[in-house]
């Protein structure tokens, strides 16, 4: 019994250190030999991240505290490819009619265009993420019901799924100061200050119902006063069912992202949910989480997410108090894959030793910009 015991034990213990990483699909893998394309690929790729960070002291130190977490040797998949294949059918059917009067190098690049930007079309709208970034967090809550915190691997427009889960789920609004922003009544902004509630985020707002997502995607509060205080009872319920928890989430690696060529609000100073995307990054600079973005140099899908700035200049640039911590936000785009600029997009998963190196490089390059002190008091006592 002694030996048993001792046995099971070590595993569970394991368990509880472990990092999950979890593998987001991207566009025009909605038939078969794309789904099997799809996990060959992080299949082939998975094991060369886990060498490249478990080789790297640097890593080692200051995301694997030094051996007190390790990384799971599993690579799981997050696959949506599927979920839009009625509308896949129509598209065919359509490109089919354009046959009858296209010549055939221009109806090869029409099909070849309309699937790659289908999908990310398509998943960029809310009616359809939400679905998405809901399973998602199922499968984020399984691991850490397991012990598990988990790593997004957000591939192509599987990047967007990444963002958005974070940008909705993350518990980063102080619910007091959303409704001092918002045009509730004074006296609904006295009851909420009365009656504080836990940190919340985007979808317990709408899921307790006190907030709406509008047709210009603007989050709009409910305004009748009854409705209000009976929903703000149950929100703190809703956090906890829709919210991502404290330390599930370690961070996102997205590659070959073409993110802020769809979300361009991301940078855009005017747009009114630009307020919620400082939230994020404040969220994510506190509880040491990181955001990487990797692409291949010539590839012509992959876009920086962000110009790679200080946390001093960051935290100027979102006008917001930020505790110092560990988390960081980082653009790495300047490895090649010294494959074609048609092939570049899809070469990630065939030369991964290479790219799991720039990923490991990306998260040293961007601990250290935003943990220049630390970094360098690392280097003094070696």
């Amino acid at each position: 019994m002694t030996f048993i015991l001792s046995s099971i034990i070590p595993a569970f213990s394991q368990a509880d250190n472990e990092i999950q990483f979890i593998y987001i699909n991207g566009s025009n893998n909605n038939d078969p030999k794309m789904k099997d394309w799809f996990y060959n690929g992080m299949n082939k790729m998975h094991p060369n991240i886990v060498e490249a960070f478990n080789s790297s002291d640097f890593i080692n130190n200051f995301f694997l505290n030094n051996g007190k977490y390790s990384i799971s040797i599993y690579p799981e998949a997050y696959f949506w490819g599927d979920k839009s294949s009625n509308e896949i059918k129509n598209l065919n059917s359509d490109l089919d009619i354009t046959k009858i009067f296209s010549p055939r190098l221009a109806q090869t690049v029409r099909t070849l265009l309309a699937h790659y930007l289908h999908d990310a079309i398509w998943v960029s709208h809310y009616r359809n993420m939400h679905p998405i970034i809901d399973d998602l967090h199922k499968q984020v809550l399984d691991n850490y019901n397991k012990g598990k915190s988990v790593v997004l691997m957000g591939y192509s427009a599987g990047a967007f799924v990444s963002y958005e889960y974070m940008f909705n789920k993350l518990p980063d609004i102080n619910v007091i100061d959303y409704f001092e922003k918002t045009p509730v009544s004074k006296k609904i902004k006295n009851y909420v200050k009365n009656l504080p509630k836990n940190n919340t985020c985007i979808d317990a707002l709408i899921a307790s119902g006190l907030a709406i997502y509008s047709a210009d995607d603007h989050l709009v509060p409910i305004l009748d006063e009854n409705v209000l205080k009976q929903n703000y009872s149950n929100l703190d319920e809703y956090t906890c069912k829709v919210c991502i928890p404290e330390g599930a989430l370690k961070g996102i690696v997205n590659f070959a992202s073409p993110l802020v060529l769809f979300y361009s609000d991301i940078s855009n100073s005017d747009y009114p949910l630009t307020y919620y995307n400082k939230l994020l990054y404040k969220y994510l600079l506190e509880h040491d989480m990181f955001w990487l973005t990797v692409n291949y140099s010539d590839d012509p899908l992959g876009y920086p997410t962000i110009k790679n700035i200080t946390y001093d200049d960051l935290k100027e640039k979102i006008n917001m108090e930020i505790l110092p911590s560990r988390g960081f936000l980082y653009s790495k785009s300047n490895v090649k894959s010294r494959k074609t600029f048609i092939k570049s997009h899809t070469s990630y998963w065939d030369t991964s030793k290479k790219f799991s190196k720039a990923v490991v490089q990306a998260f040293e390059e961007g601990y250290c910009l935003y943990n220049f002190e630390r970094c360098k008091n690392k280097e003094k006592s070696n």
